[in-house]
Order: structure tokens, then sequence, then C-alpha cells
């Protein structure tokens, strides 16, 4: 893990999965969990976002009222309502700018798996959403490092006629 001033804002990861770890299919969530989406809007709101570029092309448009900062190897890589980044790292630096300049205490990285991945041990927070059922899907989440990290809440949602299934939302943090 790379170290860390505690004034650096907090590396946090967000995603929704299912018990065998799928995060995506075809593009997009196999899933329709209001609740959850609610969540993400509500803790990723103000923060910058940081995601890769076919995370942000499955997406209508930039998050709003968020800095949307998306990784791609494509220097030419141009859209309305975002920043670019070629690398995690530089997006990571960029992201951290943002929070100095806003106050902010926390950025978020937001997908696809590569970026997860590489954002993992960079990760002093993770938001999840634990999906209760296996659906087949073609993006899985990255092997987590469940060990360094403890839990410091969460909340059960049972199936309701809103949500496709019950699911849980949890924050972890690093262990100290």
């Amino acid at each position: 893990m790379n170290s860390y001033s505690s004034s650096d804002p907090a590396v946090a990861l967000i995603w929704a999965m299912t018990r065998n770890g799928v995060i995506g299919a075809a593009q997009g969530l196999p899933w329709r969990l209001p609740d959850d989406m609610r969540f993400f809007m509500m803790t990723t709101a103000a923060k910058p976002v940081v995601m890769g570029r076919k995370t942000f092309e499955s997406m209508k448009a930039p998050l709003p009222r968020r800095t949307n900062i998306v990784v791609t190897r494509d220097a030419a890589y141009d859209r309305s309502g975002i920043q670019v980044a070629p690398s995690l790292p530089a997006a990571l630096d960029v992201a951290r700018g943002v929070c100095s300049e806003t106050g902010r205490d926390e950025l978020i990285v937001a997908g696809g798996a590569e970026i997860y991945r590489q954002a993992l041990p960079h990760a002093q927070r993770l938001y999840v959403t634990l999906i209760d059922a296996e659906i087949d899907g073609d993006t899985v989440f990255p092997e987590v490092p469940w060990d360094r990290f403890r839990t410091v809440w969460r909340h059960d949602f049972g199936q309701r006629p809103a949500h496709d299934y019950s699911f849980s939302i949890a924050m972890y943090e690093v262990q100290a």
C-alpha cells in the first residue's frame, strides 16, 4: 500500500456486485436497485469521481455536480463536462487537486474493473453494495484484500417491488 498523509483526501472505491463478483454486463448494470443508485449519488455528490473511459461511455452524461475525471490512453479524447487523465496515478493527482481546491476530504473511484484493480492498493475506504444474487455478466470485480479492511457500518435492504434483488450496503476502512 502506498503511504499517504492524513491531510490527503481518502481514496474511496464505490461499486455494486453480486455474490459471484459480477459488476457489469454488456456495458451496463444487470439489475435495478433505486436505493443503491440514490446511495451512489449521495456518496459521490460534490466529490471528484475517477472512472475509466468505458465506464464513462456507459453513462448518459457526466455525473452532475461532480468533477468527472476519465482515464484513457487516447490523448485526443475530449468530451464536454469531463477532465481527461492518461493513467490512474495522473487521475488521482487531478482528484487530489480538486479536493484541495474544494475542501473535500474524499475522492471516489467508480470503475471499471481495470481501474478498480489499479486503485485497490491506494484505497483507504470501500463502499460496497452486495447484491444477494448470482447473475451472469462479463465484468467482475478484482480480488479484494479484505484482511486490510474493517467494517465500519452495514445496512441491509430486503427485496421490494422497486428493487430486483435484496442487497446490503457497507462501508469498510483500512485497518490501522
